[in-house]
């Protein structure tokens, strides 16, 4: 994956991440974005870091994400047994997301190339639950017309839904750095919670 990924690199002006932590075996929780958010100059990483990036970047998404996990008495999960990554590898401000959801081109080419190794990582790690955190995310991974139980909340859009994806239970929530409503959130997690308590289901 990783090689793969940068042989490509030169066909984008722009960091990559491909994984935000460690593989692991069967975690508990597969994260899936959107997209990282490009803020940070730093130069794209040629293996998946020891920790979870999450756990210690001062951005909202992530100081969101920590404290949603806490909350949901699922830091330990967080800490120790999530795996993430972008359903886009090259990072962008996210003023310039919408442009990598074009149908065609060197951007849409990056964003299938991305979506197809997220769905290979999670057949080769077998997560107890996606969650999968975002619109954007959503129609990446095409399932923006599988979600069901949907919820919506007036200026957030859907923030809670249901579905499967490569035959893994999935969770939908809404983005966390768009600050919508702490209720979505807690329901979110709370189902992931119950997912990973029970063991997950339909796992191949």
């Amino acid at each position: 994956m990783y090689d793969e990924a940068f042989s490509r690199l030169d066909e984008v002006a722009s960091k990559i991440t491909v994984l935000y932590g460690p593989p692991l075996v069967q975690p508990d929780v597969f994260l899936v974005s959107f997209q990282g958010g490009g803020q940070d100059s730093s130069p794209s990483r040629r293996t998946w870091p020891k920790r979870l990036l999450y756990l210690d970047d001062t951005y909202r998404f992530g100081t969101q994400l920590r404290k949603g996990f806490r909350d949901a008495g699922l830091f330990e999960t967080l800490e120790k047994r999530t795996v993430a990554m972008a359903a886009c590898f090259p990072e962008a401000r996210s003023s310039e997301a919408d442009s990598w959801m074009v149908k065609q081109g060197p951007k849409a080419e990056w964003r299938v190339f991305s979506t197809n190794w997220v769905k290979r990582m999670l057949c080769a790690t077998r997560p107890r639950v996606v969650l999968v955190i975002g619109s954007k995310a959503s129609k990446a991974l095409g399932l923006e017309d599988v979600w069901c139980d949907v919820e919506w909340r007036r200026g957030a859009g859907m923030v809670y839904g249901h579905a499967e994806i490569e035959g893994f239970p999935a969770v939908y929530c809404h983005h966390l750095s768009q600050g919508a409503s702490t209720d979505g959130v807690q329901k979110c997690l709370a189902e992931v919670k119950r997912l990973v308590d029970a063991g997950g289901n339909g796992v191949h």
